[in-house]
């Protein structure tokens, strides 16, 4: 090459490298995050748009994947991941933003202010959570049991899916993509992902599991542990069928419920009822063959908590997930004559990891007043992975199989904060505390990172006692039950702020 050419070509280089060098903020440090790949781009033209980067540590120094939500100046709200070793890279247009660092409710949030300029690159220092709580040490997981990828009608891929499950702080999640498993082979690889490392340095792997959402013209019926695939023909009513009389009809119909729920079960998986209050086809008004399955989803991400907070006494007017739940108290009252046992589950269904949000300037949160009003504050919250989970208890380590039991038997608690932990005589949820005594000591223990208002206690379907909480965050009590007799059951139900809200499976009273 001539030594002119070779001059001038060195020249545009450290021209180049001048103009990247001046678009570094001044309160940026250069560091591995600038080889991040892009997370997150803001919809609308590129042209202009400033470069935001860094990492995200826990307080042990580990890089962790975690969720940061963006926040601008009107209020907007999307959620972005980190990559999978923690490492971000935002595409942001000018203007001054609010960046939440988050990692699921077990963790501390850290909030960063941050004005960006048109085509700068902005170098921010690594943020630290903090680890408040640590659930899985304690043998309770938790696990995202409905959600959605690009394979059906999701948004997202199922590698974007699996980022947003670890960075909520997930150990274990179903992919229940509608009536298809194309998703699941690369679904499954996410189980050689690590998805935490703990303060000991042992790493945590996450857990993958198949699952389909069985999706029919007579309600949806999660698969959990297999990815089954039904034919077209068996859940599907034939033209003759749906001319047929509407008693003639419903039998058709409980026919084919019965035999998706049993062949889901005989193939060993967990046979689910979704959102059994939904409108139209999605519902589930057959709820005299709820023996063919093992569980049924009473709190649907979609919906409002099931906590009965501003419902309305007239049914109509209901939301879904808190008739799910009134319906599944009477279940429940129906086992002592012979009735089947449903454990309750939790799921987001969610579509859309980035949980958009669009402020409403006239909506004042610290003034709920009516169902309407808990419904906004609900949006505003946002609808991410992990919210509603279902905690399982786990002995030892994580399998799919102790998964699949504790779901199946009711091992389980459902939160979207709330951390409850209890147990009557040792018994905890889903298991049988089997005494002649007239009463018992519930041991519980709480956790809320954002505070709670109150705990009840409720014995078959109506509360017996109510504990008030001053807004702490820690809570640890004993409680003396009186008057128990074989055949009760009883749930713990924990209200923490906003939204946020927890409920537990029963655990049930036996004579010896």
């Amino acid at each position: 090459m001539p030594r002119r050419k070779k001059t001038l070509l060195s020249l545009v280089f450290l021209f180049s490298l001048l103009v990247v060098t001046s678009c570094v903020s001044e309160n940026g440090t250069s560091d591995q995050a600038s080889s991040d790949p892009v997370v997150s781009e803001k919809e609308g033209s590129t042209i202009g748009m400033a470069t935001v980067r860094g990492k995200v540590l826990t307080d042990a120094g580990e890089l962790v994947t975690a969720g940061i939500i963006v926040e601008d100046e009107e209020g907007n709200t999307h959620r972005v991941n980190t990559s999978l070793y923690s490492g971000y890279n935002l595409r942001l247009d000018p203007g001054t933003y609010k960046l939440h660092y988050v990692r699921g409710y077990e963790y501390s949030i850290v909030t960063k202010t941050i004005t960006v300029e048109a085509y700068k690159t902005y170098y921010l220092q690594d943020v630290r959570l903090i680890q408040l709580e640590d659930s899985y040490a304690k043998g309770w997981v938790r696990g995202d049991l409905h959600q959605h990828s690009y394979h059906s009608d999701g948004l997202n891929s199922v590698h974007d899916v699996l980022i947003s499950n670890i960075s909520n702080d997930l150990y274990f999640s179903f992919l229940t993509d509608h009536n298809t498993g194309h998703g699941l082979p690369e679904w499954v690889q996410g189980n050689r992902v690590v998805a935490n490392i703990d303060a000991h340095g042992q790493e945590r792997l996450f857990n993958a599991y198949e699952g389909v959402e069985v999706t029919t013209e007579f309600g949806h019926y999660n698969a959990l542990g297999l990815g089954l695939i039904f034919d077209l023909y068996e859940v599907t009513l034939r033209d003759v069928e749906r001319n047929k009389p509407q008693a003639e009809k419903d039998d058709i119909i409980r026919e084919r419920i019965r035999y998706i729920g049993d062949t889901i079960r005989w193939m060993g998986a967990v046979a689910q009822i979704n959102h059994p209050y939904s409108i139209s086809h999605m519902g589930f008004p057959y709820w005299d063959v709820i023996d063919s399955f093992d569980v049924v989803e009473i709190w649907n991400g979609y919906f409002l908590p099931s906590d009965g907070r501003y419902e309305p006494e007239q049914t109509s007017y209901q939301g879904q997930n808190y008739r799910s739940k009134l319906h599944w108290f009477e279940t429940l009252n129906e086992i002592k004559n012979g009735g089947h046992y449903l454990a309750a589950t939790a799921g987001t269904d969610n579509h859309d990891i980035s949980g958009p949000y669009r402020h409403d300037p006239d909506f004042d949160e610290t003034n709920i007043q009516d169902l309407a009003d808990y419904d906004k504050l609900f949006l505003k919250y946002g609808k991410y992975t992990g919210s509603p989970s279902t905690v399982v208890k786990i002995d030892g380590e994580i399998t799919e199989e102790k998964v699949l039991e504790s779901i199946r038997k009711g091992h389980s608690f459902l939160t979207n904060g709330p951390m409850i932990y209890a147990d009557i005589a040792g018994k905890t949820y889903g298991e049988t505390l089997v005494t002649a005594a007239d009463n018992a000591t519930a041991n519980i223990e709480l956790f809320a990172r954002d505070g709670f208002e109150e705990l009840r206690i409720i014995k078959n379907g109506e509360v017996i006692k109510t504990i008030e909480t001053n807004d702490e965050s820690r809570l640890k009590t004993a409680v003396e039950l009186t008057d128990i007799e074989a055949d009760d059951w009883f749930i713990f139900e924990v209200f923490g702020q906003g939204v946020q809200y927890a409920i537990s499976n029963p655990i049930f009273i036996a004579a010896p």
